[in-house]
């Protein structure tokens, strides 16, 4: 059985997917216009498993590299075996695995029964930002957990798991001004009525949450450290071959996780912890192969002039490795997370508002 290779955010030859294209749902191929030739170009808006006559389409990742003399078949079932890994960690339902056991099992029948089709039929599909959100948080060892509504936090530091959105860790207050009027002849104010409030429930959900005690902490740094990172698998200009830094709602939001985090700590009286603040990226250009891991790398420090307290560090992950680290497991030989936080670039804020 063919199968082919397409990938998430680049266009797809138009004569030889044209069919896929109008039988398939608008959202999976998003439509361009070329800047030079004027013409139309659709792109795969995806990545996940097509079934197509007599080929399977594999759409992958941003970022990941296709070699020409990759096997496809493999590179199938390591995908499927991710899939699968998603649906059961993150106990969400899916009518293929309930009906085949597991997409392995659809794709492992489907070549052995060359498997065709009238029709395209969408076999398994994914925006992937909530899976590269999982894999990085797997990776890192996320401590937020998502549980009837309720954002909980396992803490290590505070040895106990909380509910971020608690009112005693996040709550406001207002104070009504009523409408009043003056009785000129009693020379007096009469208070007509107070305006009414209710306060509605917030729900602050950062994406990855980890807690490390620093052994040695270098350039006067807290033992105690907690790190909120932010998976973005977004942003990345072809043509450039840069990255788009992410919007100020996204940086103030990370800014907003961070001080409630250090209150979180204040309120539980756990003084001296130094909260951090990171930016997760797919590695578009290949940087992290040379690294010391081969998958992970510092890229950046974003900076802020009217926020000189708060930094975000930016890391470059390369996701075929990412891929491989979550299901078969790769040996680090260290904490990779505390290895950034021992250098110079990445800079906390700290418990009490103090600056390092």
């Amino acid at each position: 059985m063919e199968i082919e290779l397409i990938q998430d955010g680049k266009a797809v030859d138009y004569n030889k997917y044209q069919e896929v294209i109008e039988n398939v749902k608008e959202s999976l191929f998003r439509r361009n216009m070329d800047k030079e030739t004027k013409e139309w170009m659709y792109i795969s808006n995806f990545v996940g498993i097509l079934l197509d006559k007599d080929r399977l389409i594999l759409s992958l990742p941003k970022s990941v590299i296709i070699k020409e003399d990759v096997d496809k078949e493999i590179l199938l079932y390591k995908y499927a075996r991710l899939f699968d890994l998603y649906f059961v960690v993150n106990e969400k339902k899916c009518d293929l695995i309930n009906k085949y056991e597991s997409i392995e099992n659809w794709c492992n029948q489907a070549i052995k029964e060359n498997k065709t089709t009238t029709m395209t039929q969408e076999i398994i599909t994914f925006k992937f930002e909530m899976v590269f959100e999982w894999m990085i948080g797997e990776f890192f060892q996320n401590q937020i957990s998502i549980q009837k509504g309720d954002v909980l936090f396992n803490s290590q530091l505070l040895d106990k798991e909380i509910d971020i959105n608690d009112t005693k860790y996040n709550t406001y207050h207002w104070n009504a001004i009523g409408k009043q009027t003056k009785d000129h002849k009693q020379k007096q104010i009469i208070q007509e009525r107070e305006s009414v409030f209710i306060n509605q429930n917030k729900k602050n959900i950062p994406d990855i949450v980890c807690e490390r005690i620093l052994e040695n902490p270098k350039y006067e740094r807290p033992q105690k450290s907690c790190c909120i990172l932010d998976a973005k698998y977004y942003g990345w200009d072809y043509e450039k071959e840069a990255y788009y830094l992410p919007r100020n709602l996204d940086i103030y939001k990370q800014f907003f996780y961070q001080e409630q985090f250090q209150h979180i700590y204040e309120k539980e009286n756990e003084s001296n912890v130094g909260v951090y603040n990171f930016l997760v990226l797919p590695d578009y250009l290949g940087d992290t192969k040379d690294t010391k891991w081969g998958i992970i790398r510092q890229c950046a420090v974003i900076e802020f002039d009217y926020h000189q307290s708060q930094k975000i560090a930016v890391l470059q992950v390369d996701i075929e490795k990412l891929v491989d680290f979550i299901y078969s497991g790769l040996d680090m030989k260290e904490d990779v997370l505390s290895v950034f936080l021992g250098n110079n670039r990445v800079v906390p804020m700290i418990y009490g508002n103090e600056k390092v």
